[in-house]
């Protein structure tokens, strides 16, 4: 059973790092296009629509920061205590409920 936690353990932090690759990916995409908009919003005419698209990249911007995990330290994620159900792919033929008669 610990062995099972183990690598329970480890699934669990290998999937919070997939998670955060595709976030930085989505972030990565998000910042590239408020990016792009802003070079086009720069070579509008002054008026509303001009306005209201500089309205657009002021929330825009900090918010795709937010959303960029390479924004803060990276840390290991706390694991939840795994239930016996999240053990039986770790465990092979073994009953994560204890020896059957």
């Amino acid at each position: 059973m610990e062995q099972a936690r183990i690598r329970y353990a480890e699934a669990y932090r290998v999937r919070h790092l997939e998670a955060q690759e595709a976030a930085w990916r989505h972030a990565t995409r998000l910042t590239q296009y408020v990016s792009t908009v802003r070079t086009r919003v720069e070579d509008m005419p002054p008026g509303q629509a001009r306005t209201d698209a500089e309205e657009w990249i002021s929330w825009a911007a900090p918010t795709v920061e937010r959303l960029d995990p390479l924004n803060t330290p990276p840390r290991l994620p706390d694991i939840p205590k795994p239930q016996a159900d999240d053990l039986k792919p770790f465990l092979g033929h073994w009953s994560p409920y204890g020896p059957t008669y």
